[in-house]
């Protein structure tokens, strides 16, 4: 059987994505936009050639890596996802995925009220993250009927929340796909599902066809919690004497694990009565969306850290208040915050970080915390990044060490400026037209999914047309008597829903409009009033019904007549004082087309730099020593390193070549194909032959036995008739001379903790010590030098004579 691999390239002469091909399917993985030297309109016009053979897109990590161009998908081949194109993905990697696409797309000025560089809209990222159908770790996706034999599940790849290594099977093929992947545990999340809890690979990932993998970043080789130490006490050497600690972030990606560590460090000082009510300022496009995302997905955090927040107050870092001062700012806000101590995450979007690096970077007393390795996006941290490594080279400094830095740099800052009248109706009307045009493709979609449904049996016209009949029919009964029993009775039973969404509404009741009823629960069960038992008259019940429905109905018109009351206003004022709160806190309304249109521009302008950068290394990836390990264990008849070759770590490739590993660095653009041979085949044994057979056990899970006979291809028989399927059947030899002696072999694993199990029973000293070496009396030695060979080691004795018979018990002769 064969696939094709291709490493997307769209003009930036790196990975923007993986197309699988099989017979009848193509799958496009993790379609990413990372490059400011390629336009909107470039990448339009480089995926339009590829997007109409996409059947299937994967998306694992929520970066702008690996969905960056996603949404520019969905937005301009709106046809192909509605009528043939579905998106997997986990939870976090929609939600978060969302704000990355909003970081990215605001600092290109593709989304907001910008007359030059608008091509969409905050809702259309929205109805782009909607279409991804949500799934859950090791939950199977099985399209065998649509595709021949395809399915696919996500697990855990331990870089960032959701973030997956897909596994994709076909009926002759199976892929895993896993080019970002953590070994380790970091601060919210656990390792990566390669192995299991003894250090095993998983069963389900042995022996694939092929592994798709990168080795162009990995992670340090100090332990997680080193890193994370060395982060606080630079953190904290920051904050002296009223300093600023400014954290370059990908808000989509490692911003939920570093903002849980920042407030690990203020809970732990906070004890010391340090850094009360300290400002924790967040400078994004997406505002405080993050934030509100993880609160609705705890479940994917490991739960060692959840049972942490649960043993200190039951909250979470993520309910703000309380022990710190967070606020979602602008970078012009900054100035109200000068003199006093704080720390600021900054969004890594060259705009965002140009004007808080002109705010703040000149400031001897701000200190940049760099995590990551950046890479020419983000223009200042690069500089700073490449300056440390310099010195890291030449002088020996060491993670979380400070540095002076000082220096004039040139970058592009963006501007804006107002418009006439007659740009602005022409933008009007250029945004109208684009919604009409979305309307249209929609409808023609539903109706399509109407006419199928017909087809197939569902409600046919005449029926609807009697349902709504039948449901105006009600609704007028309804109006004629709104304080009528039945009214009530019908409401009764129905859970409310708010029809109409507000811009200002929360999050959560945009995505859940129903309000439940909220049930008082303690220790000892359900509070309720004892009122209740009381039996009331009919009449008293609906005359009170009555009266609390006419004060709802008129509560309007009332409020408009007499407004005034200050007792009221109060109330109202205390009630609505959070919900406003939490409503700036993530509201992106200022993003809308219909705000004060602008023009954008960009213009080059002189920083300069005089402040402390630190660096310390909190990638969750693997590093390259664990990676020459864990790969070779799966066993893979092929390991696939995407393009381009150039950035590829070639000491690690050459070392896993070195051990045998078949291993082929993709290039950019096109298409490499894979032929697999077929290694494994389905045989049925005859009854004859198996009535012969001398079967023998080996431990507690397998029996074997040495079969001899000549293979026959036979028809299927189903209810004693033959099909056009056939099988392969095993049956016994005519003559028995035709059979050819032979050696015997011997079949099992040797299981040294069994074996000094069964030592120790007979009052022998059996150790293990180092390599896996099991000594006995200190006179013989059981070594396993590999799977297929086991060395008994000592002098000829009798303890020698039955250490070699309780090794070859445990296999069989074959």
């Amino acid at each position: 059987m064969t696939y094709k691999v291709s490493c997307c390239n769209d003009g930036s002469n790196g990975t923007v994505g993986t197309i699988l091909k099989f017979d009848n399917v193509t799958i496009l993985i993790d379609p990413g936009w990372t490059s400011t030297e390629v336009s909107y309109v470039d990448c339009v016009k480089y995926w339009s050639n590829l997007i109409p053979e996409i059947d299937v897109i994967l998306i694992s990590q929520p970066t702008i890596e690996c969905l960056g161009a996603y949404t520019l998908l969905y937005e301009n081949f709106l046809s192909h996802f509605l009528s043939r194109i579905a998106v997997y993905a986990t939870l976090p990697v929609a939600n978060l995925g969302r704000v990355s696409t909003i970081e990215w797309y605001a600092s290109q000025g593709i989304i907001g009220p910008f007359l030059d560089s608008n091509k969409m809209e905050v809702e259309d990222i929205e109805a782009a993250f909607d279409h991804i159908q949500i799934l859950k770790y090791s939950q199977m996706i099985d399209l065998r009927s649509k595709f021949d034999g395809l399915t696919f599940f996500a697990l855990n790849s331990g870089v960032n929340p959701g973030g997956s290594i897909w596994c994709i099977s076909t009926y002759s093929e199976k892929l895993v796909y896993a080019p970002r992947w953590n070994h380790t545990r970091d601060t919210i999340l656990n390792a990566a599902s390669l192995l299991d809890n003894m250090g095993k690979p998983l069963s389900t990932l042995m022996r694939p066809s092929g592994i798709i993998t990168s080795f162009d970043k990995f992670g340090s080789v100090k332990p997680y919690k080193k890193r994370a130490r060395i982060f606080k006490d630079s953190l904290k050497k920051a904050l002296s004497n009223n300093g600023t600690a400014l954290i370059p972030i990908d808000i989509g990606g490692k911003f939920l694990d570093v903002f849980v560590l920042v407030h690990d460090f203020l809970y732990e000082n906070l004890k010391n009565g340090m850094f009360n009510r300290l400002p924790i300022l967040l400078v994004s496009y997406s505002r405080g969306r993050a934030l509100t995302y993880a609160k609705s997905m705890l479940e994917w955090l490991s739960s060692t850290l959840l049972k942490t927040w649960e043993s200190r107050s039951n909250e979470t870092p993520f309910e703000l208040g309380g022990r710190f001062e967070f606020k979602v700012v602008t970078p012009d806000e900054l100035n109200r915050y000068s003199g006093s101590s704080k720390i600021c995450f900054v969004s890594q979007v060259d705009p965002l970080l140009n004007d808080v690096f002109d705010k703040l970077g000149s400031m001897e007393q701000t200190t940049v915390l760099l995590t990551s390795k950046y890479n020419g996006n983000q223009y200042v941290p690069s500089i700073m990044f490449n300056q440390w490594s310099k010195m890291e080279k030449e002088q020996g400094v060491q993670e979380g060490e400070s540095l002076n830095f000082a220096q004039t740099v040139a970058v592009k800052k963006v501007r804006f400026s107002t418009l006439n009248a007659e740009d602005v109706e022409k933008f009007q009307e250029m945004t109208k037209q684009r919604k009409i045009e979305k309307e249209q493709l929609k409808k023609g979609d539903d109706f399509r999914q109407k006419s199928i449904t017909s087809f197939n049996g569902g409600p046919t016209s005449g029926q609807n047309e009697g349902a709504e009949e039948q449901d105006e029919d009600e609704d007028e009964d309804e109006d004629e008597d709104p304080l009528s029993s039945r009214t009530q009775d019908t409401q009764k039973f129905q859970t409310p829903v708010d029809v109409i969404l507000q811009k200002t509404s929360l999050l959560k009741h945009k995505m859940f409009q129903f309000h439940p009823v909220k049930i008082k629960r303690d220790d000892y069960g359900t509070i309720f009033d004892f009122n209740m038992l009381i039996p009331k008259d009919q009449e008293e019940i609906e005359e009170t019904s009555k009266s609390k429905r006419r004060a709802i109905i008129h509560s309007d018109s009332a409020h408009d007549e007499d407004s005034y009351d200050p007792a009221k206003q109060i109330n109202k004022k205390r009630k609505g004082t959070p919900e406003l709160e939490m409503n700036n806190f993530d509201n992106l309304s200022y993003l809308d087309t219909s705000n004060t249109v602008k023009s954008r521009s960009e213009t080059n302008e002189q920083l300069i730099l005089r402040c402390m950068i630190t660096y310390i290394n909190l990638e969750s990836l693997v590093d390259q020593r664990s990676a020459s390990v864990i790969w070779p264990s799966l066993r893979a008849r092929k390991l696939i390193i995407q393009g381009p070759e150039e950035v590829q770590d070639e000491k690690l490739i050459n070392m896993l070549r070195k051990k045998g590993t078949d291993t082929l660095v993709l290039p950019l653009g096109e298409d490499v194909e894979f032929t697999t041979t077929i290694k494994t085949l389905e045989i049925s044994l005859d009854p004859d032959l198996d009535s012969l057979l001398k079967w023998q056990k080996i431990s507690d899970r397998y029996t074997v036995a040495h079969v001899t006979g000549h293979l026959v291809n036979e028809k299927s028989l189903v209810n004693g008739q033959p099909t056009s399927k056939s099988k392969l059947v095993l049956k016994p030899m005519d003559n028995i001379t035709k059979i050819h002696a032979s050696g015997t072999l011997s079949v099992g694993d040797v299981r040294l903790v069994e074996l000094k199990r069964k030592l120790t029973e007979i009052h022998h000293v059996a150790e293990f010590k180092g390599e896996g070496m099991l000594v006995i009396d200190d006179k013989v030695a059981v070594m396993k030098v590999s799977d297929g060979e086991t060395i008994i080691d000592g002098s000829p004795s009798e303890l020698f004579d039955l250490v070699k018979k309780m090794v070859t018990d445990m296999l069989a002769q074959v």
